[in-house]
């Protein structure tokens, strides 16, 4: 099997960008790293940057939920002190350490035997607990009625790059609040470094959200 001149030549065109791309990560890296190594030379901690990069990149929700889920697993350990029942029993319906702790803090709430129960949803799922005569509680699953669907489902759109917003610094600071406000990453920015509006969209992310893990507004 052969391949034709023109074929040749795109194939050939192809592996050299991808060639150029991966040689300009490794400069990219290799330029982390030495920004790394100033911030030592400087007296700051690297892997506390590290840390600071990723919260930056995460949803406000989805750090609370993994910071939330921390704190269960170093308590089920023995690292920390119990978290408060409300701080994970959201986690309940996608973890079952979560879920069973949940469960042994509401029985204390079951009313006595014959005057009732208590019924936790967790996500899709209901648990009914009921105190029995020798004062034990149980908890049983709630099978529901499956719900027939009322439409079909439709395709999600794709996800394409945003444009750079036509605002000035006010409007750049509300974008930013109404970013945090949507549950986006504070890195979601859509101005390019360099825009003055960047900082001030980053400024209103952190009024809406209460911080970024960048200090302070003004904190230079």
């Amino acid at each position: 099997m052969s391949v034709g001149q023109n074929s040749a030549e795109r194939i050939r065109n192809f592996v050299e960008r991808v060639e150029r791309i991966r040689e300009q990560k490794k400069q990219l890296g290799e330029d982390e790293k030495l920004v790394m190594a100033e911030s030592k030379a400087e007296g700051f901690v690297p892997a506390a940057i590290r840390y600071v990069l990723k919260v930056r990149a995460e949803k406000p929700h989805d750090r609370q939920e993994r910071e939330a889920m921390q704190d269960l697993y170093l308590h089920a350990m023995g690292m920390a002190s119990e978290p408060p029942l409300f701080r994970f029993a959201g986690l309940a319906a996608v973890d079952n350490t979560a879920r069973d702790q949940v469960i042994d803090g509401m029985k204390a709430f079951v009313p006595p035997h014959g005057e009732g129960h208590i019924d936790v949803k967790f996500g899709a799922g209901t648990i009914r607990l009921e105190r029995q005569k020798d004062d034990s509680v149980t908890a049983t699953e709630v099978v529901a009625r499956p719900v027939q669907p009322s439409a079909a489902p439709t395709m999600a759109p794709s996800v394409q790059r945003e444009p750079v917003p036509d605002v000035d610094d006010a409007g750049a600071f509300e974008l930013g609040r109404e970013y945090a406000r949507d549950n986006r990453a504070v890195i979601d920015n859509p101005f390019p470094f360099g825009d003055p509006r960047r900082a001030k969209f980053d400024e209103g992310w952190r009024r809406e959200n209460g911080g970024d893990g960048m200090g302070p507004e003004g904190d230079d």
